[in-house]
């Protein structure tokens, strides 16, 4: 007798198997869209209290790009988890609503600052490179002027003459000494001319270092100095002190979430934790997590992802991070 078979249907995912979704896939754009803003109300309550320089020293201590590259994911992540949870598991992470919008708008004002910042500085760098060029050809022009006018001054005077001109004349070696040197053979010049106006003014001319020569190398001598002299500021739209004010603004909201869903883990270990990548060191040592150091310098840090928390009490072997290993950002606990 032919026995039926009954196909059983795969189990359901559990909360520790929903798959997160890929970083490439979500963006603060579109982040932004589903959200909707931030309430304006709460984010005023969430930063109140916080010093602005607090905010800014906290800033400090990550790079603004780090921030703005794992935000998507990080937001992305916990709107799944969350989705994923019971309600029973839900009302274990005791965290506002309002908590992921508002991430979502400081890390969009964060990225568009950043934009702001860089093409501040990259015009800012375009503009010293092309007056360096500037600097060099003006420098290369008085000094070719200069050394004309000390060849017609020697044919027109002769050599035994020229010992006062070699004092004044000076050294090239920085715009200001050649603007010197220059305005130093026009008076020398204009001296001579006067001093015999009917026979070493005559020769002057006629050898082309009379009163225009005179005139042209103090106008050189000004252009020289006055390239030499333009500094170009950063002009920046947005300073780095406002970046990384911003930086500190993110930094909090993002320790808030990662507060809420470690503290609901510790209570049950099915609930995950959403994922950081670049930014996850800065935030290992705080929330409950393991103390962990910052990576060496040129080292890639490790991912966020959290471990399993010991059972009640401690398993035989578990290390329970030291208290004064943790240490909490600032306005985490409000």
């Amino acid at each position: 007798m032919a026995i039926s078979k009954t196909k059983k249907p795969a189990p359901a995912a559990s909360p520790a198997e929903v798959p997160i979704s890929s970083p490439t896939t979500v963006t603060l754009d579109a982040l932004a869209r589903e959200l909707g803003p931030a309430d304006g109300a709460f984010a005023a309550r969430t930063y109140a209290g916080v010093p602005e320089e607090d905010l800014v020293a906290e800033g400090t201590r990550i790079d603004s790009q780090s921030l703005i590259d794992d935000a998507p994911h990080f937001v992305a992540s916990a709107r799944r988890i969350l989705g994923s949870l019971s309600e029973a598991q839900r009302g274990k992470v005791r965290m506002p609503a309002a908590l992921l919008p508002l991430l979502v708008a400081e890390a969009g004002r964060l990225q568009a600052m950043k934009r702001s910042h860089d093409a501040a500085e990259t015009e800012a760098a375009g503009a010293r490179a092309a007056l360096e060029v500037q600097g060099r050809s003006a420098m290369r022009d008085g000094i070719g002027e200069r050394d004309l006018c000390y060849d017609g001054l020697r044919n027109a005077l002769g050599a035994r003459r020229m010992a006062r001109v070699d004092a004044v004349v000076g050294r090239a070696d920085s715009p200001e000494s050649l603007a010197k040197g220059l305005e130093a053979l026009a008076s020398f010049i204009d001296e001579t001319r006067r001093a015999d106006p009917a026979q070493d003014a005559k020769v002057l001319e006629d050898y082309g270092v009379g009163a225009e020569c005179a005139a042209a190398l103090r106008a050189t001598a000004q252009r020289v100095r006055g390239v030499a002299s333009v500094q170009i500021a950063a002009g920046r739209r947005v300073t780095q002190r406002a970046l990384d004010l911003q930086d500190g603004r993110v930094a909090i909201v993002i320790e808030k979430i990662l507060r809420a869903f470690r503290a609901a883990r510790r209570v049950d270990g099915t609930i995950l934790v959403p994922e950081l990548n670049k930014a996850a060191w800065m935030f290992e040592a705080r929330s409950g997590s393991s103390g962990k150091k910052p990576p060496p310098a040129g080292e890639k840090p490790s991912s966020g992802a959290e471990t399993p928390p010991p059972a009640a009490g401690g398993a035989p072997g578990a290390v329970l991070p030291a208290q004064g290993e943790t240490t909490p950002i600032l306005g985490a606990d409000g």
